[in-house]
């Protein structure tokens, strides 16, 4: 792999540059997202002993409002309103479970009701719920029976379902074990969206709200193995605020802190979802930009410039040193080598200014 890094262009540097960058980079957009991989083979278990239990063909667990543990949830809308939402569904002799984003009425009203089982003995004879597609639709669903998976706080992540093609109705051993099993994969559910919560704070930045230097590097040898396994280019920049001791010095170390806090939602403002910004260290950022190679690290670079520029910050402008480097697939080398050419590149560009005089 060639390393190559460089600075952002001077003024008249930039004028020249950009002539020969036309158009900017497109957003990724997420493509349908994936579960943690605990979640599915969960779900593939509870909806087969929901099944068992219920002696029904069928069975399927909606998310409708909260998070369920998903990495990147696909997003419906729903009446103009956006909402993250999924159902995972097993049918006789699959292995898994099968995600689909369809009707979700039926199970809306199911999961307004804590506590209690929602069952309907023949949904093509039930008013309320006839022209639903699951009754209409494939695959033409005539039995429902569903138990609301609510956290303890209120917050409702969903449903846990039972169906069948032919009318029919439950005994009252299989309401009572279908509840209890509900209430399983609701404490199960919440102590992972628990321990999610206590995973992210140990990889964030207190003061910024962004990642912190252990999440940058956890993320940094991710991104270099998808680097070497998919031979894509990947691009790192590294921000550092210039006489940021002086400021903190001249107004305070509330006044810093303020100023980094608005800084990361500037350096954030220009990314792509896939992009990476973390708090390196003190007064640097860094910035992992996967499937960018130099030209597109260029563009990133000369956005943030320009965002830093036009931002509004409270007690006079400031100004940051960026360097870059990219790595492209050609030879081996360590990743390491990567993080320290734009530091270098950082930094070289920091020490050429000239000195800020009061």
């Amino acid at each position: 792999m060639t390393i190559r890094n460089f600075f952002p262009p001077t003024q008249p540097e930039r004028a020249r540059s950009q002539r020969g960058l036309s158009g900017s980079r497109i957003d990724l957009a997420n493509g349908g997202g994936q579960a943690d991989a605990w979640l599915e083979p969960t779900l593939a278990d509870f909806i087969s002993l929901a099944t068992s239990l219920c002696s029904m063909p069928m069975g399927m667990v909606s998310q409708l409002h909260a998070d369920i543990g998903m990495q990147h949830p696909f997003v419906s809308v729903v009446n103009g309103r956006g909402d993250r939402r999924n159902q995972w569904w097993r049918f006789p002799g699959q292995n898994g479970v099968a995600r689909t984003v369809v009707d979700f009425s039926l199970c809306e009203y199911a999961a307004r009701r804590p506590g209690q089982l929602t069952e309907i003995s023949d949904l093509q004879a039930d008013q309320r719920f006839r022209d639903s597609a699951l009754a209409n639709g494939n695959p033409r669903v005539r039995f429902y029976a569903a138990v609301p998976l609510v956290s303890s706080n209120g917050d409702i992540f969903g449903t846990l379902c039972v169906m069948d093609r032919e009318a029919r109705v439950l005994t009252a051993a299989q309401r009572d074990a279908f509840l209890k099993l509900g209430r399983q994969l609701e404490g199960q559910l919440e102590a992972r969206r628990a321990m999610q919560k206590l995973e992210q704070q140990t990889l964030t930045d207190a003061l910024t709200g962004i990642g912190n230097r252990r999440s940058f590097d956890l993320r940094l040898r991710e991104e270099w193995t998808r680097h070497l396994r998919n031979a894509r280019p990947l691009s790192l920049l590294m921000v550092d605020v210039d006489y940021f001791k002086q400021y903190n010095d001249t107004y305070g170390h509330p006044a810093g802190d303020a100023l980094l806090t608005q800084l990361g939602r500037v350096l954030r403002a220009p990314l792509r979802a896939s992009d990476f910004l973390a708090r390196y260290g003190g007064d640097e950022f860094s910035l992992i930009l996967p499937d960018t190679d130099e030209i597109g690290a260029l563009q990133v670079a000369e956005r943030i410039k320009a965002a830093v520029e036009q931002a509004h910050w409270e007690h006079c402008d400031i100004e940051i040193s960026l360097g870059a480097a990219t790595v492209t697939p050609s030879e081996m080398c360590d990743f390491s080598a990567l993080l320290q050419a734009a530091d270098q590149a950082m930094y070289r560009r920091k020490h050429g200014r000239e000195p800020r005089h009061a």
